[in-house]
């Protein structure tokens, strides 16, 4: 049963930080429903596998920085309505590609990667000790704090708070790519519709792990906790 979450629990570690700033990214789901139909569809044209999930974990990493671009630039538009905008958009270009077919035909040892263990140790556990090495570490950590906690104050003590929200939002476009590449393996093929609404799960796990939406309280333990609850 690990499994089911697993995939999405990539993406709870990068929307601590988002939500850590008090905005969110509801796109994440559609995010990961592009890059697993763009990898499929990479692969079956003759692109070899592992640069087809390479080429996955680049669109996601594509799409958050758009998110984060426009976040960071549109300052009056909330990230909420940004982000419903990017949702729409995104799952549209993979039903703009797929239109209602399934893809798949993966290779035998894609198949293997949802199991997503590193020897003994499951894959987004050791990314959740970098995760939250980063948040709780990092000068970058505290930086994140100190944004959600007040934006004005932050930018003028001279953190680079535009910035910091492209990477974050970059980040989590990345980490829904993550969750394109296990998801995808688990099911061994895709459609347009893949990772519907996941961006209520991870959300919901990352509130119920005690981040506040207002931003700048919580962190990534009790998200990791949440994600196993």
């Amino acid at each position: 049963a690990t499994m089911n979450f697993m995939d999405k629990g990539f993406m709870v570690l990068a929307m601590v930080f988002v939500i850590l700033l008090g905005e969110i990214d509801i796109s994440v789901g559609s995010t990961a429903a592009l890059c697993s139909v763009i990898m499929a569809i990479a692969y079956n044209a003759g692109m070899p596998m592992e640069l087809s999930m390479v080429l996955c974990l680049a669109v996601g990493l594509g799409c958050g920085y758009v998110n984060g671009i426009l976040v960071a630039k549109c300052k009056e538009v909330p990230s909420m309505i940004i982000t419903l905008a990017t949702m729409t958009i995104y799952r549209g270009i993979a039903y703009i590609i797929l239109e209602d077919q399934a893809s798949g035909g993966f290779p035998e040892w894609f198949q293997y990667l949802s199991w997503g263990y590193v020897g003994p140790i499951p894959f987004s556990l050791l990314l959740a000790v970098v995760f939250g090495m980063l948040l709780h570490k990092s000068a970058f950590g505290r930086q994140v704090y100190a944004m959600g906690n007040n934006e004005t104050t932050s930018r003028y003590s001279g953190i680079k708070v535009n910035r910091n929200k492209v990477i974050i939002f970059t980040l989590m476009g990345l980490m829904a790519g993550a969750c394109a590449l296990f998801l995808t393996s688990r099911m061994a093929s895709t459609r347009p519709n893949v990772a519907q609404g996941y961006e209520l799960d991870v959300i919901a796990m990352v509130v119920l792990g005690g981040v506040s939406t207002a931003g700048g309280k919580g962190n990534m333990l009790g998200a990791i906790l949440a994600v196993f609850i």
